[in-house]
């Protein structure tokens, strides 16, 4: 006995390896590298980090300094010495106000200046503007040495004093100094930046890298100056707890950046440090290495939980798939027993646009050719029973109404004097005219003749058709509207048999609009986007609106007799389909009540570009 495995199976042991045995092997690979990638994100992480903090302070001290230039290159202090000196008290105030305006203005440009102060060489403050309303007085020892150191620094030398806790601001503040050297060359002051250092320790405390990392800074001296945890100048080269720390900090000393291990506290860390240049300073950020393993072992966890969960996604991936692979399969398979039973209409829908969704549309397009194949077979019994009857039919009625219109005519002749047989006798004479042309069209319908192809220009012949309705197209109030598209190729068809089948389809849009409309005519290339293989075409369409098709009536216009007109035999349409189909092209109605009709004609167009048209205008009569 043969084991019968289902799709679904089939799919669930193919899948299955495909998805867990990758997801296995790569996540083996991973654990054992994930401590090496983890420190490399973190590194890069921790370097980009303390790059750019590195550099934001490095940008505040820099333009400190060279702020401080500025301010003692501008005239306006030269100014103020000069009146101060030759005791011109109004030149002397107006200055100051200058001075003032001028202090206040670097101060707003930047949040790290605490205030700038401008000393004579005794000390005294004569400026002093700050952030606060208040600005901090200091005492006059500490101008007096700043004094004293400024007189034996160089005109150009910029200095900082070091780091102070100030408990007016309480926050710590750095002193940026200058001399001020007037005209002369002498030392007349000392202006001077108070920066607010407690603004740089937040930035060092701000960074943060994975849970416990942090940052802290040291002077060019090797000092701790910056940390947040400890308070500045903590620790230094002589009492770093650790030698490891130590040999870190030395290293920062030497400018650059880079990457190194040691150990605080017990604990070992990786530390990225950068330089700050304009100081001499070092910045690192530094994260303990136990969590670069607590990420590795994160890592190894979701692998795991990945894999498990691969399985099962897999597990449910394929039964859905499979369910809905072979829906359309089980669709395609209940349509097939219809078919056999005989039923044409079913139709699956299109749910996709896969292969099995290209199947389905392949399938359901086969459907509708066999439906239309056997009505054609069946239309066609019916023609070869009609051709088999018409010619005797023919002949027992045009006979006798040959001898009724005799008999009517010599009658007509002989009581021409009598009103009421002359009355009576046109209407018989009517309709036996009237049966006549049925017959003449009855034994056309059945007898069709093969069309003589020649090129022909469609568009030319659709204004030709078009110009004998122009009268009586008026009349009714029906308005032209041509849609005709240049450059159509001519095409081999007969144009006698095509301008019977444009007449009937304009007599009956005609008829169609007994109180006046629109009658628009369009031509196009066409080529169908279901059939890939089907030739050039060009569509010819003929839309109305008038009262339109009731939906039961409209499966029934192509039968021999069938019309909905009190004077129409209901071979207009039939001849014009035998017509087309005679020409390898397809006739198509489209209706909906109160709305409009529109006819479709698709011809096969020749493909060779030696005989094309002229071009003609497209333009709508104006007599139309």
């Amino acid at each position: 006995m043969k084991l019968r495995f289902s799709i679904s199976l089939k799919l669930l042991l193919l899948i299955l390896p495909l998805v867990c045995m990758p997801i296995a092997i790569v996540g083996y690979s991973s654990i054992h590298a994930s401590v090496e990638r983890v420190n490399r994100l973190v590194r890069h992480e921790q370097m980009v980090e303390v790059r750019t903090s590195a550099q934001k302070i490095n940008d505040v001290l820099y333009y400190c300094r060279l702020d401080l230039e500025t301010i003692c290159r501008l005239p306006v202090l030269e100014d103020y010495h000069i009146a101060r000196s030759f005791r011109l008290d109004a030149e002397a105030e107006f200055n100051y106000e200058n001075i003032i305006n001028l202090f206040q203005d670097f101060i707003g440009r930047t949040t790290y200046y605490y205030q700038i102060r401008y000393l004579d060489r005794d000390g005294g403050e004569l400026v002093r503007v700050g952030r606060d309303r208040d600005p901090i007085e200091l005492d006059l020892p500490r101008n007096l040495e700043l004094v004293g150191m400024a007189q034996d620094m160089g005109a150009e030398e910029i200095r900082m004093w070091d780091i102070s806790y100030s408990q007016a601001r309480e926050g710590y503040l750095i002193h940026y100094y200058k001399p001020y050297v007037c005209g002369w060359g002498e030392k007349a002051g000392v202006v001077v930046i108070d920066l607010d250092y407690q603004r740089i320790i937040e930035i060092i405390k701000n960074i943060h890298v994975g849970e416990r990392g942090y940052a802290f800074l040291i002077d060019k001296s090797g000092r701790n100056i910056a940390h947040p945890y400890f308070k500045p100048y903590r620790y230094s080269l002589e009492n770093y707890p650790d030698p490891s720390l130590r040999e870190l900090v030395l290293e920062m000393m030497n400018g650059g950046a880079d990457w190194r291990q040691y150990i605080f506290e017990g604990e070992e860390k990786v530390a990225a440090f950068s330089a700050v240049p304009a100081t001499g300073w070092s910045l690192a950020v530094t994260v303990p290495s136990a969590e670069l393993k607590k990420e590795a072992e994160a890592i190894r966890t979701r692998v795991v939980q990945v894999a498990a969960g691969a399985f099962v996604f897999a597990l449910l991936g394929v039964s859905v798939l499979s369910y809905y692979l072979l829906r359309p399969v089980r669709n395609l398979v209940a349509a097939t027993h219809q078919i056999a039973g005989g039923d044409l209409t079913h139709d699956i829908p299109v749910q996709s646009r896969d292969e099995l969704g290209d199947l389905t549309h392949s399938f359901n397009r086969m459907v509708r050719n066999l439906s239309r194949i056997q009505h054609e077979l069946v239309r066609s019994e019916k023609l070869i029973s009609l051709g088999r009857l018409s010619a005797g039919v023919a002949h027992e009625i045009r006979n006798p109404l040959n001898a009724m219109k005799g008999a009517v005519v010599h009658m007509q002749r002989r009581r021409a004097d009598d009103p009421l047989i002359q009355e009576y006798t046109q209407l018989v004479s009517e309709e036996i005219d009237r049966l006549n042309r049925f017959v003449t069209e009855f034994l056309y319908f059945a007898k069709q003749a093969q069309p003589v192809l020649m090129p022909t220009d469609i568009n030319r012949l659709i204004l030709s058709i078009q110009n004998l309705f122009g009268g009586h197209a008026r009349e009714k109030g029906i308005h032209f509207k041509n849609q005709l598209a240049d450059g159509l190729p001519l095409l081999k068809v007969d144009p006698q048999q095509i301008e019977q089948v444009l007449l009937n389809i304009l007599i009956n849009a005609v008829d169609a609009m007994p109180s006046g409309g629109r009658l628009t005519t369009s031509s196009s290339p066409f080529r169908s986007l279901d059939d890939k293989e089907s030739e050039d075409r060009v569509r010819i369409i003929v839309e109305d609106t008038g009262i339109g098709i009731p939906a039961e009536n409209l499966h029934s216009i192509f039968d021999p007799f069938f019309s909905t007109k009190d004077t129409g035999t209901g071979l207009g349409l039939p001849l014009s389909l035998g017509i087309i189909e005679a020409h390898g092209g397809v006739l198509q109605v489209q209706s909906k009540p109160g709305r409009g009709t529109a006819v479709i004609i698709e011809l096969p167009m020749e493909s060779n570009g030696k005989e094309r048209r002229s071009g003609l205008e497209q333009e709508e009569n104006p007599d139309r």
